[in-house]
């Protein structure tokens, strides 16, 4: 494959990503909110917030509470003993990162809903109903896909995003999660492959 066509591919997978992660929240990765504070002088206020802003809090709050609920169930339900420590430390990790986002962005008031939102509804209930292994297995294994997709939010907000507070906690932010990413595919493997206890 020439280096033309995979220089295609990839801008293509990536406005791909924009368009169905972001779309439907009315994100606009490719330029600022029409009222961003500076705009006009093309310098825009770094304790102003764009379009992206907003929507990376409401996005990151979400999937922050998300983490919080599911691993909370694990808490009480997972039968291997390194899945309940990762659990644990889901549940104090993510509680404190949830408030530090809500106070970088505060003034945002982003629209959160009560509950969680549907897909992650889907999974509470899925984990609801496991049991032993095979719940480990579902926890696990849906920790390991909202952290690459929490990364990848991340990644977006650091080079699309405005405001500095929220700059700064999504680049402090994004090597945790990569590491508990790491940690989950750790005990993914030794939930699947028989290995000894993950570290």
């Amino acid at each position: 494959m020439s280096r033309f066509v995979s220089t295609f591919i990839l801008a293509g997978s990536c406005a791909l990503l924009a368009s169905t992660g972001f779309a439907q929240e009315g994100a606009n990765p490719a330029g600022m909110s029409p009222d961003t504070p500076g705009k006009e002088a093309a310098m825009p206020a770094p304790e102003g917030s764009n379009n992206q802003d907003k929507l990376f809090v409401r996005q990151a709050a979400l999937g922050g509470r998300a983490e919080v609920e599911l691993s909370k169930i694990a808490q009480k339900k997972a039968s291997n003993a390194s899945v309940r420590e990762f659990a644990d430390r889901m549940v104090e990790v993510h509680s404190k990162s949830n408030q530090q986002l809500l106070r970088a962005g505060k003034g945002l008031n982003p629209d959160l809903p009560r509950d969680l939102d549907p897909e992650h509804q889907r999974v509470r209930d899925e984990l609801q109903k496991a049991s032993g292994q095979s719940f480990d297995i579902a926890y696990i294994s849906a920790q390991i896909q909202d952290h690459q997709r929490t990364a990848n939010l991340l990644q977006w907000h650091i080079s699309m995003g405005q405001n500095e507070a929220l700059r700064k906690y999504s680049m402090q932010t994004l090597p945790e999660v990569m590491a508990h990413l790491e940690h989950a595919k750790q005990n993914y493997a030794m939930l699947t492959q028989g290995a000894g206890s993950a570290r």
